[in-house]
């Protein structure tokens, strides 16, 4: 009988140990869903131009990203490990991983901890432009956080516009400037004609009010700008640009309920 009883205590160790060694906590996948999938590319090409046929053009990188809680509304631009918006390059890398108070990961290690934000809800887009002065230095200039003006676009119509110059405040002087596009088509302009140009934000085409009866299109209509190339500066671009207003966003996409539609990774923890 004794012999009997130990069989069967030995028989509930070895299947409790079996059951242990096949539940173990560390073997729970955590899973994760890159950002890049709630941003839709068909969306935001429309928002910039409907009438664009050429689908192979990415027009995501145009913008800066909020990331927004859908909770208590805190964003990375309130805090003061943060304070900006991110741009594609990175906001694209993150995750939203659900199990985790369903917050964002990002693997640049770099990045503030703000941008961890706990009950990621919704993305807000800012129309921005890069400015590069060399040396390693540049701006992501949120287009709307500028001074805005009246400017007649290209039907006679009055449109906002931001001023081409707005764009390199902080510089002390410079040689020439390379507008460039997203698509990477660039033209070289001169500082007289930038001092005079505008950018219209809905046309998202530039004007020259005193030139444009003299130059020819390609200058006076450079459309889908991204990046100014600075060249000749004599300084790195010292200035604070402000953020555009959070009811100027551009585009706006939540984070659904129902994540069956989107592609899970399992994310790796340390």
């Amino acid at each position: 009988m004794k012999k009997l009883i130990y069989l069967l205590v030995l028989l509930l160790l070895l299947a409790f140990t079996a059951c242990s060694e096949k539940d173990n906590p560390s073997e729970v996948k955590i899973l994760g869903y890159q950002l890049d999938q709630f941003i839709n590319p068909d969306t935001v090409r429309n928002h910039i131009d409907p009438l664009e046929e050429d689908t192979t053009i990415d027009f995501r990188p145009l913008f800066a990203y909020e990331i927004v809680s859908a909770t208590d509304g805190f964003s990375p631009r309130q805090s003061a490990y943060a304070g900006y918006d991110l741009p594609w390059e990175i906001f694209s890398q993150g995750y939203y991983v659900p199990s985790d108070d369903h917050r964002t990961w990002f693997p640049d290690m770099e990045l503030p901890s703000a941008f961890k934000v706990r009950n990621a809800g919704l993305f807000r887009l800012y129309r921005k432009v890069d400015v590069d002065t060399g040396s390693k230095d540049s701006k992501l200039i949120e287009l709307r956080g500028l001074n805005t003006y009246t400017v007649d676009n290209w039907s006679g119509i009055g449109e906002d516009a931001i001023k081409l110059s707005d764009l390199l405040q902080g510089i002390a002087a410079y040689d020439s400037v390379a507008l460039v596009a997203v698509d990477g088509y660039s033209k070289n302009y001169q500082p007289e004609l930038i001092n005079d140009g505008y950018y219209l934000l809905n046309s998202e085409v530039t004007t020259f009010p005193n030139f444009n009866s003299t130059l020819p299109g390609s200058l006076k209509k450079f459309k889908k700008l991204a990046k100014i190339n600075v060249y000749g500066a004599t300084s790195i671009q010292n200035f604070d640009f402000s953020l555009a207003p959070q009811e100027y966003a551009d585009l706006t996409f939540t984070i659904p309920n129902d994540l069956s539609g989107f592609e899970s990774t399992e994310m790796v923890t340390e």
